[in-house]
């Protein structure tokens, strides 16, 4: 796909969506323009999109016919949104939104390794200790974390455990990465009350399939949240 504004009409299908997959909508007329994650229904090309209504608080989302929504998400390499209006809400046989085709889809390209940027509580155990030491991530790849730490993890080349937790919307999925690390680079951060901050840029080992699906999921999720959280 290449990045600009694109007719749906000729385009839609080539963000090859399927049945499931994640997406955020965000309600533009409301405060905040507030955003919700749902999934994909599905979609009837130049007619309509389904998509789950959203569950806050065990509840779905209070919507009205003829809101207007701008519906986000990923494909391949590159983010896409594009303009909806809800048509129809339907409650069965399960809660789900009929919405108005899209008439353009604009599509932005993400570099390859990407890294966004989080603030995740860390428990790191240098290699030989029996005691964790507590830290924070700062930000995040598919194949990397960077870990700011008020003491020393240890040296280039060294290895560590890591053991982080984080939260995987739609439904509040408790996501966990425990694996070993190999620092890669330390620097020392100064801080503005004059102390300064060890970082620790590290790669990850052995991590499950599982594990990186679930570290792709948060970056997408950061990225939908805000573009800007590019590290």
């Amino acid at each position: 796909m290449e990045n600009g504004l694109h007719k749906a009409e000729d385009f839609f299908e080539e963000l090859k969506l399927h049945v499931g997959d994640r997406l955020q909508i965000e309600v533009p007329s409301r405060r905040h323009d507030l955003k919700y994650f749902t999934t994909l229904v599905g979609y009837v090309k130049g007619l309509s999109v389904l998509l789950r209504t959203p569950i806050v608080d065990s509840l779905p989302l209070p919507m009205r016919d003829g809101e207007k929504l701008i519906v986000r998400g990923f494909s391949g390499m590159e983010t896409f949104s594009f303009d909806v209006t809800i048509e129809r809400i339907c409650r069965e046989p399960f809660h789900y939104l009929h919405l108005s085709y899209p008439h353009t889809i604009l599509t932005t390209p993400i570099r390859h390794e990407v890294r966004v940027r989080v603030s995740l509580p860390v428990k790191v155990t240098p290699a030989g200790a029996n005691i964790a030491i507590q830290a924070n991530i700062s930000n995040v790849s598919t194949a990397g974390i960077l870990i700011d730490a008020e003491e020393e993890l240890g040296g280039k080349d060294g290895e560590i455990s890591v053991s982080f937790h984080f939260t995987i919307q739609p439904n509040d999925y408790d996501a966990h990465i425990e694996t070993t690390a190999l620092i890669q680079r330390v620097t020392l951060q100064d801080n503005p009350s004059g102390s300064f901050t060890f970082q620790y840029g590290v790669k990850l080992l052995k991590l499950h399939s599982s594990q990186a699906i679930l570290l792709q999921n948060l970056i997408y999720q950061q990225l939908l949240e805000n573009h800007h959280n590019l590290a």
